[in-house]
């Protein structure tokens, strides 16, 4: 089993589960490497939402305004050209 603490930053572990994700998408993996995958990926899906609640927490903390917590929503801008 994978320690998902050996992914020292956010964007390490997206991509190694992108690597997961595309060896198990080719069907070419045998059982139990899909499996020793699979579980990997769950480890490494935890460590990342764990990273994403802790940004989430830092712009709440940035958006505070007069002792009272603003939450903003993220708008998505589109280029226009």
């Amino acid at each position: 089993m994978t320690n998902p603490s050996k992914y020292k930053d956010f964007e390490t572990a997206i991509n190694r589960l992108e690597e997961i994700t595309n060896l198990l998408e080719t069907g070419e993996v045998k059982l139990e490497e899909a499996i020793k995958l699979y579980t990997e990926g769950l480890e490494i899906a935890g460590f990342c939402d764990k990273k994403l609640s802790e940004a989430e927490k830092k712009v709440k903390i940035i958006n505070e305004k007069n002792k009272t917590l603003v939450e903003e929503e993220f708008a998505e801008t589109e280029d226009k050209e």
